[in-house]
């Protein structure tokens, strides 16, 4: 948790503005973090915060990219936005959106499987997808083009395939690395270094600076072992982020549909980047993560099912300022107490059922 950010608080550019860490930002502040702590607020007592994000101009629909959807937790995020793109109130949504950003026709067919059962025979069509050379900056870009946000991860479970005909191959034998947000079961993992990792993280926060993006949700994988490269890149990128990190093991809900929602009483902890942070005196990009590097994972930190850490993904497109950059710090160590069913209720009224705990769990992050 963030009580153990003391201990790397000692430590260089941290240590001098430790102070400066208990004060909210504004746009003229010379800190480069503010600290906000989410609240565990009783389920009884419940009242959904005013969103900041997409949902708070419900009538100006945004168009959202996931990247890596052939991976369960990407699909699960990609089925989520698509619901939530179908209703009014969640300022998500427009013609072909969301978009899955991939690399083959494998990737494609990955998505489908998991839209189908977990989301009652839901279907992403052609129009809803991009075969994309991830090794390609440009590329992405325009496969962005006409796209506000973006949900994507930091290192990808990558399978070696051929180039899908008639997509961006300029020989028959060409290859490419299908890339998969959390894990496809089917694919071995393979041992493929840092350095791929981070190409296809670089291209895409290249492409997405091409697009305009105005705000990227970045969920840390369980395979991530070094996340402080990835952090470097996202500061010298210059776009505007939410970075999701779990303290606690992912696990995936058995026979997991869209009707049994929310599962975990997450408890939700942040900090918050000023504007302007990476200018700061004695600051060097990727700083914030040392914040981070003594909680990769925590013992006794329960677990966290893909399928929810998902919807928050997806919640926080919806709740969170996109003109501001931050860190949530993750955990669960209870079910959600008193937590509904779609039996009895309208599941065609709720995007993800029981995602007003989601809401207002980020109520008080800045």
């Amino acid at each position: 948790m963030f009580a153990t950010m003391a201990n790397t608080m000692v430590r260089g550019w941290l240590l001098v503005h430790v102070v400066s860490f208990l004060i909210l930002f504004s746009a003229s502040s010379a800190t480069a973090f503010s600290l906000g702590m989410s609240s565990s607020m009783s389920m009884s007592t419940r009242m959904v915060p005013r969103p900041r994000g997409a949902a708070a101009t419900p009538a100006q629909k945004k168009k959202v990219a996931v990247f890596g959807s052939g991976g369960y937790m990407g699909a699960t995020a990609f089925g989520f936005l698509q619901r939530a793109s179908s209703l009014y109130g969640t300022g998500l949504g427009g013609v072909s959106s969301p978009r899955s950003i991939c690399a083959t026709a494998a990737a494609s067919a990955a998505l489908n499987k998991v839209l189908s059962k977990n989301f009652v025979l839901s279907y992403a069509g052609e129009d809803m997808v991009r075969l994309t050379d991830m090794q390609d900056s440009n590329m992405i870009g325009q496969r962005l083009s006409g796209y506000k946000a973006v949900i994507m991860g930091t290192l990808y479970q990558l399978e070696e395939l051929p180039v899908t005909g008639n997509s961006y191959e300029t020989s028959p034998n060409d290859k490419t690395w299908e890339f998969y947000l959390d894990n496809k079961n089917t694919v071995e993992t393979l041992d493929v270094d840092l350095e791929t990792h981070l190409s296809i993280f670089k291209n895409t926060l290249d492409g997405c600076k091409q697009a305009g993006i105005e705000h990227i949700v970045i969920l840390e994988t369980p395979q991530t072992q070094d996340a402080k490269p990835f952090a470097e890149l996202l500061d010298k990128s210059g776009l505007q982020f939410t970075y999701i990190h779990s303290l606690s093991e992912l696990d995936t809900f058995q026979d997991y549909t869209y009707f049994k929602g929310v599962q975990g009483d997450l408890d939700i902890q942040s900090f918050t980047f000023a504007q302007g942070y990476t200018t700061a005196d004695g600051y060097n990009a990727g700083d914030w993560m040392d914040a981070l590097a003594d909680t990769r994972r925590e013992e006794g930190a329960g677990t966290i099912f893909r399928e929810d850490l998902a919807a928050l993904a997806v919640q926080c497109l919806q709740s969170l300022d996109w003109s501001t950059s931050r860190c949530l710090e993750v955990s669960c160590t209870a079910p959600l107490e008193n937590a509904r069913t779609v039996a009895g209720s309208r599941p065609d009224k709720e995007w993800c059922v029981n995602s007003n705990s989601l809401a207002e769990k980020l109520g008080p992050v800045q």
